[in-house]
């Protein structure tokens, strides 16, 4: 569905939270002109409702009251590369769709399939098209859509997240031809994405994230999952982990997380003829425990940074000093807020 209007909201519902940002686009830099955000709480005795935190964010003028943009958690979504023949793009669209058929584990009568050209090149003596695919069961979108009508707000346009990170990378990025990987560890899945130059080429979801980490905090420790979550935040991970409990739990965890973006990154290198990943960016809540930049850089031989995704937009008085503490938790939502039509 298209976008109209200079005014897009970003809104991106995890496993833990909700963040919203709305963006308006005219004359130089896109500005944010509003952000919220409302965590879901871990005590198992409240029943947490996705649909009643929209109503209060939207009773609080976070959400505007059209454009709407929203996306689908990458565990429902499958992200491909194809090379297909140059052919007119009616033409080109039914390809994709059947292409879409050898990748997705459903009836192609159920899957919604889109397709973006990212690159052209020539094998021989035929011209072909680079198009990343993404396809969803239909169920997945009206099931994640849900809360959206409970809440009474119209959506206009549904995304990928990675998509959504692309956004914000094309908006601060000197654009070459360099291999970036982009991590989104949110609460309930870990995103992978790798980006050559501005084009998604990889993507993959693993699902576990902070909430698993929280969880074993709580088990080893025999806390409550609220404190664990506190916990975990302030707690240094590059502190040796045969002196500390908490560093030891949250160790394994991520050995695991290291060990599955080898993989990725091995199989990318692979897949696409690479020599090498130069740098590794990182999103989500995950990214601000203590000490996790320097252990990644580590463990995996990459500089790392954290995502700004408040970087190069210009941004309302008072939104920046709010938010800016938990700038890499709205990468997704401003990302979406950065949509074009």
């Amino acid at each position: 569905m298209g976008l109209f209007g200079s005014d897009i909201t970003g809104i991106d519902i995890g496993a833990g939270s909700i963040k919203v940002a709305r963006i308006a686009r005219g004359v130089g830099r896109p500005k944010l002109v509003s952000a919220g955000m409302v965590d879901f709480s871990l005590d198992p005795a409240k029943v947490n409702s996705a649909s009643a935190d929209l109503r209060y964010l939207a009773s609080g003028k976070k959400l505007g009251t059209k454009n709407i943009a929203t996306l689908i958690p990458g565990r429902h979504l499958t992200i491909r590369s194809l090379t297909l023949p140059k052919m007119p793009h009616r033409e080109l669209r039914e390809a994709v769709k059947w292409e879409s058929k050898r990748h997705i584990s459903y009836p192609l009568e159920a899957a919604l399939v889109e397709h973006l050209i990212v690159g052209e090149k020539r094998e021989g003596t035929a011209d072909k098209y680079e198009i990343l695919m993404v396809a969803v069961e239909r169920g997945s979108v009206i099931e994640h859509l849900t809360p959206f009508r409970e809440a009474e707000i119209t959506v206009s346009a549904v995304d990928a997240n990675a998509l959504a990170l692309r956004n914000i990378f094309r908006l601060r990025e000197k654009l070459g031809e360099s291999n970036t990987l982009i991590v989104d560890m949110g609460a309930g899945k870990t995103e992978i994405n790798i980006f050559k130059g501005g084009a998604l080429r990889f993507s993959r979801c693993l699902e576990t994230g902070g909430l698993d980490m929280t969880r074993a905090l709580s088990e080893q420790l025999g806390i409550e999952l609220p404190e664990a979550e506190t916990l975990k935040l302030r707690t240094d991970i590059m502190a040796p982990p045969a002196e500390d409990q908490a560093v030891a739990a949250l160790r394994v965890r991520l050995e695991a997380l290291v060990m599955e973006l080898r993989r990725s990154v091995e199989y990318y290198k692979t897949s696409f003829r690479e020599k090498e990943v130069e740098r590794i960016i990182l999103t989500g809540g995950v990214s601000l425990m203590a000490g996790i930049k320097d252990y990644f850089s580590l463990f995996l031989d990459i500089p790392v940074e954290l995502d700004m995704p408040f970087a190069g937009l210009s941004c309302k008085e008072g939104v920046l000093e709010e938010f800016a503490p938990q700038a890499p938790r709205f990468s997704a939502a401003i990302g979406l807020a950065l949509r074009k039509a």
